[in-house]
């Protein structure tokens, strides 16, 4: 029982980012706010790993490292980045049913690069995902009115769910030979730190304590305990099963975002959420 309650754990945490970081950019640009997270998941991490590793947080693949950390520049730094200027555009759980197509394209940039195989079941999914993205880009008023704005979001977050897949596909061959929770607790602050000199001259704004409060709140849920909680639970249960719990994301994000957020959410929008989680579930059965 215990790792399906980190999984189920790790799905509320990785639901809940969005939202904190939806109130955070009230405050500060996407790029802004993916540092202070970055900073705040490498203290985190910094924090948990020797308890977790102990001794072994020294010992680095140069090869694996490398690939993880090319993965973080293209996930992170400009993935989320790209993300959070989707959901600050169309909001949180319309951007969240769309760069719900991450893992199809997962799934087919492994089946031509890494000769993964594709089952029926998987293309079941496909199918429901990528239903779910054309439901939230042709619903509501703003894409009926010709919105600009809207279909910019929903651009974002497809743009987003591809640099994520391009990340996922660099992490999936560099844990090979590095433990993914020690690769992070490097990646993370040399991300924190690559972005610095491209913030410079906002750090004024770090003195923000709502900024620091929702931002740091964004990257312990995002990337580092949300990230050691899925480990851990994917080393008790399996991938599988770990994957699927964390499959109804989608779901607990557009709860949280019309709670918090107060997002009116149509019937529509609804639909595309449970398809996209189920889509999910199925990507990765």
């Amino acid at each position: 029982m215990l790792g399906e309650a980190l999984a189920l754990s790790t799905a509320i945490l990785w639901a809940l980012t969005p939202v904190f970081s939806k109130r955070a950019l009230r405050y500060a640009t996407a790029i802004e706010l993916n540092m202070v997270r970055s900073i705040s998941g490498s203290l985190t991490l910094i924090l948990i790993l020797p308890i977790l590793r102990g001794g072994f947080i020294f010992q680095l693949d140069l090869y694996g490292f490398l690939l993880l950390l090319a993965a973080t520049v293209i996930g992170i730094g400009i993935g989320d980045t790209v993300f959070f200027k989707g959901i600050d555009a169309i909001g949180v759980s319309r951007g969240v049913a769309v760069s719900s197509v991450h893992p199809l394209i997962v799934l087919l940039i492994s089946a031509f690069l890494l000769n993964e195989s594709i089952t029926l079941v998987n293309v079941i999914g496909g199918v429901l995902v990528v239903s779910a993205s054309i439901i939230v880009a042709l619903s509501g008023e703003e894409s009926r009115n010709g919105s600009n704005q809207y279909f910019e979001g929903v651009v974002l977050s497809l743009v987003s769910a591809l640099l994520w897949s391009i990340a996922v596909t660099f992490v999936s061959i560099g844990v090979r030979s590095v433990d993914p929770l020690i690769g992070n607790a490097y990646r993370f602050p040399i991300l924190a730190l690559a972005m610095l000199p491209i913030c410079r001259r906002s750090m004024g704004k770090l003195r923000n304590a709502r900024l620091l409060l929702w931002g740091s709140l964004s990257g312990l849920t995002g990337l580092s305990l949300g990230t050691t909680l899925y480990l851990e639970s994917i080393r008790l249960i399996g991938a599988g099963r770990a994957t699927v719990i964390t499959g109804i994301q989608p779901i607990i994000s557009a709860l949280a975002a019309n709670i918090s957020l107060r997002e009116k959410l149509s019937i529509w929008i609804w639909i595309a959420i449970l398809l996209a989680s189920i889509g999910i579930i199925l990507l990765e059965l």
